[in-house]
């Protein structure tokens, strides 16, 4: 294992109807953020105003664990907005997120991990995705019109395991509150010339809790995002060449 003693790492989890996953996820990640022996860490779990007990368990995992800390919403505010306060809330150098629903193996880290030293961003693409086959038509087509729209070239845009250079976030202003936050962070950090490294990760059958992300009001807000920031990246684009 490389050596991590002056590597500061943000984690955190959105979490939303997660009560049976976000304990096993959270105690996963200290288990192996203590194994990568860092300067410092912290977790983070963004409580997305879940209706079920997922608060009641953050706040139980962050009085038992010194470094975790849980942020909550009064009422649901969706996807976007969740990533968006993980990412305006880390303190550390790097920052690192996964969703809250137990789907992929937090050893894996350990793999990005390794590659920060030669890259500004570590970013995941699911090899297989464990999702109904109408999750990964819609998944299929939005990677596509990305690529089509923005000349992106990530194999998987939106996989919620990344580490990213925490100071992209003092550089940029993140607009989405949806499921197009990944892909603008990606285009503003491309935009600005930071280096990325794809590193393949095993995706996991979701057990418990209610998946949200590909409801019919999601994906034509985001839609409607895609069309808002494609006329501001080609403005971007345009003073870039000038």
């Amino acid at each position: 294992m490389s050596d991590n003693s002056n590597l500061t790492l943000s984690v955190f989890f959105p979490a939303y109807y997660d009560e049976k996953n976000i304990e096993k996820v959270v105690e996963s990640a200290l288990k192996v953020l203590e194994e990568l022996k860092l300067k410092d860490y912290e977790i983070i779990i963004i409580e997305d105003g879940s209706p079920d007990k997922t608060g009641e368990v953050a706040d139980k995992l962050a009085s038992k664990h010194g470094k975790v800390r849980v942020i909550h919403h009064e009422k649901n505010l969706g996807y976007g907005a969740t990533l968006k306060d993980g990412f305006l809330n880390a303190k550390l150098d790097y920052v690192f997120y996964s969703d809250g629903d137990n789907q992929f193996d937090m050893n894996e880290l350990k793999k990005f991990v390794a590659m920060i030293p030669y890259s500004d961003m570590v970013i995941g693409y699911r090899k297989k995705k464990q999702y109904s086959t109408y999750r990964k038509v819609t998944s299929l087509a939005y990677n596509f019109v990305l690529r089509f729209l923005f000349d992106i070239d990530y194999v998987d845009v939106d996989c919620a395991f990344k580490v990213i250079k925490t100071d992209l976030f003092k550089k940029i202003q993140i607009d989405s509150v949806d499921a197009f936050i990944d892909a603008e962070i990606l285009l503003k950090a491309k935009l600005l010339g930071y280096t990325t490294t794809e590193i393949g990760v095993r995706h996991l059958p979701r057990v418990d809790g209610i998946s949200t992300g590909a409801r019919p009001s999601v994906i034509f807000r985001t839609i409607k995002e895609i069309r808002e920031y494609r006329k501001v990246y080609k403005e971007e684009i345009k003073k870039l060449k000038a």
